[in-house]
């Protein structure tokens, strides 16, 4: 068959698919129109996955198109033959459902599969096999749906080591597919381990298992995966890598504490994913503010100084960060960059890392790579004196540093330093910028529920004033359904997926004269904001609720209260604040709006 033959019948295909889905209101005609024509037929479902968020309608297209069964549910009493993890389909009623009933290649392996079963008798002897449909993470959750399975933990030991083994498999790929970074088997008082995912920042119990199979998930957990020897009675940190697919590969990081369990003692585990959505890794993928994207593009070219972002754990200061270097990367690729973390996170191409452990220290290494000619460094946290004045010395050389800090906003990095004996004026003429991150949950676009601002008077009355609202209050903004929906979820709260918001202090000249003249930061931090030359959390917070993106409420859940910096009485540019707090205003601070 000729080439022009086979793209038309890929087209054809396609066509139909996004058609379906057009007329089902789940995608736009001009995301339809905007999508290549697929290099291959087996490509055609991937593709169209990555703009079409809601599978259970992707599947429901593609059974349509293909006339083919789509997978709904199991009754109650029966079971889906299941293959090895690696395989994207299984067997149910007589019908082979596959995630990709375009590929040919998954189609003859099913089949034979099968077959093979069939004649264990495993399937029903009569009727022929058909080809169905089923989403990925639908299959992932017949892999994952909790059996009381007593009759199969009982038996010899490897038996019991394989079953334990295939679960966390399992538990892992599963976590994988809903973007968690965070498992934990936390033991109860009862007789079960709980299975709880961290998504989008909030733990989510998923199934429990038997308490007598815990000690050898613990087993091949940390024995046969991280090749450690297992101990009871004490703490325990490993590693080991995990193929996700032909092409991705994921580092898992374990960590087990001895808990109490009645009389007894058992271990709970918690394993860190990592490097799991690089995607991320991408200003143009964090959703910031065209001002913040343009000027973490700046500082990432920049040749010198030290640039720092500071939020709590999990709050995406490395993914952030790595989006920085990776831009910087492509704009100048003739650079040295290197990045000195614990542990390594993300691993990219034309860049080296080095992973610090409790023989290897931020500092040391740090010493260490600075006789290695680096011209971008990344520093994963700064965390001590040393490694604070190794940092700076490589700013005032030469070297673009780039860290974090562990404070609650970006001023309060000024003072951390000093309480490291880092001189102010060190601090001054060599920082770049200080950054201050958070990750707030999404609304679901499907269920998320219309207001008017006017309407909540409890929130027009306290945040109606920000600029970001144009001094308006009859703009229409979203909050969020808290049944959620197919597409979010039914436990999700009407939350799915996460976005950042920003704070960034640059030393301009101005910063540097008040610092020098010793002005408080949190006296800074509240001028700053009152006339205006500074944004922070809570008015990047605030664009995207007027966006559409987030809610008042998940604000609320994330930040300090509103008007910690903000003086009653005072509106943004008045520049009145700190004067009505009777402190003397910061020397040099001039009013540049922002906005």
């Amino acid at each position: 068959m000729s080439d022009e033959r086979v793209k038309g019948g890929v087209e054809i295909q396609q066509k139909k698919i996004l058609k379906l889905l057009v007329a089902d209101s789940k995608i736009t005609l001009s995301q339809a129109q905007s999508l290549p024509t697929s290099e291959t037929m087996e490509s055609i479902i991937p593709d169209i996955a990555r703009m079409a968020s809601n599978e259970d309608a992707l599947v429901s297209a593609v059974a349509n198109a293909l006339g083919r069964p789509a997978f709904t549910e199991i009754e109650e009493g029966r079971k889906a033959l299941l293959p090895d993890i690696s395989e994207n389909f299984c067997v149910y009623d007589g019908i082979v459902f596959l995630t990709n009933p375009l590929d040919q290649r998954s189609i003859a392996r099913a089949l034979s599969w099968a077959r093979q079963k069939k004649s264990e008798g495993l399937l029903k002897q009569d009727g022929d096999l058909r080809i169905g449909v089923i989403g990925a993470a639908k299959l992932d959750g017949l892999r994952n749906t909790d059996i009381d399975d007593e009759d199969e933990i009982s038996g010899d030991v490897e038996a019991a080591k394989q079953r334990a083994g295939k679960r966390i498999d399992d538990m892992i790929r599963e976590a994988a597919s809903k973007d968690a970074t965070d498992i934990h088997l936390q033991p109860s008082q009862g007789d079960r381990i709980q299975v709880r995912f961290r998504i989008d920042g909030d733990l989510r119990t998923q199934r429990t298992y038997p308490i007598s199979m815990h000690d050898s998930v613990c087993r091949v957990a940390i024995e046969t995966l991280c090749n450690l020897s297992l101990e009871t009675g004490t703490p325990q940190d490993g590693k080991f890598g995990f193929d996700l697919s032909g092409n991705k590969k994921i580092n898992i990081r374990l960590s087990s504490i001895p808990v109490q369990r009645g009389s007894d003692k058992t271990l709970k585990l918690v394993l860190r994913l990592l490097g799991n959505n690089t995607k991320l890794a991408n200003l143009d993928h964090l959703d910031l503010s065209d001002r913040n994207k343009e000027i973490f593009r700046r500082l990432g070219n920049l040749p010198n100084g030290l640039i720092a972002l500071t939020g709590p754990t999990g709050s995406g200061k490395t993914t952030t960060q790595s989006a920085i270097l990776l831009d910087a990367y492509r704009n100048n690729p003739d650079r040295n960059y290197h990045t000195i973390e614990e542990p390594v996170e993300i691993q990219h191409e034309g860049m080296t890392h080095t992973e610090c452990s409790k023989h290897l220290s931020f500092a040391d290494a740090l010493r260490a790579l600075l006789r290695q000619d680096p011209d971008v460094i990344y520093v994963g946290e700064m965390r001590d004196k040393a490694t604070a004045d190794l940092g700076y010395s490589a700013a005032m050389t030469g070297h673009l540093v780039l860290t974090t800090i562990h404070t609650n906003n970006a001023h309060e990095s000024i003072g951390r330093l000093e309480r490291m004996d880092i001189p102010a004026d060190i601090i001054a003429a060599n920082t770049a910028a200080f950054a201050a991150q958070r990750l707030v949950r999404r609304l679901c676009s499907d269920c998320k529920v219309s207001y008017r601002l006017k309407d909540d008077h409890k929130h027009a009355a306290l945040y109606g004033s920000n600029q970001i609202f144009g001094g308006t209050t009859e703009v229409v903004l979203y909050k969020a359904n808290p049944k959620g929906c197919s597409t979010c979820g039914h436990e999700s709260g009407g939350m799915r997926g996460r976005a950042g918001i920003v704070e960034i202090l640059e030393f301009t000249p101005d910063i540097q004269e008040a610092i020098l003249a010793g002005v408080s930061p949190a006296i800074l931090r509240r001028e700053s904001i009152a006339n205006g030359t500074f944004l922070d959390l809570w008015d990047d917070g605030l664009r995207l609720v007027k966006a559409g993106i987030t809610s008042f409420q998940e604000l609320e859940a994330r930040l300090r209260p509103y008007m910690t910096d903000r003086v009653v009485g005072t509106r943004p540019g008045s520049g009145a604040a700190i004067q009505a707090t009777g402190h003397a205003s910061a020397p040099g601070l001039r009013h540049q709006p922002q906005l």
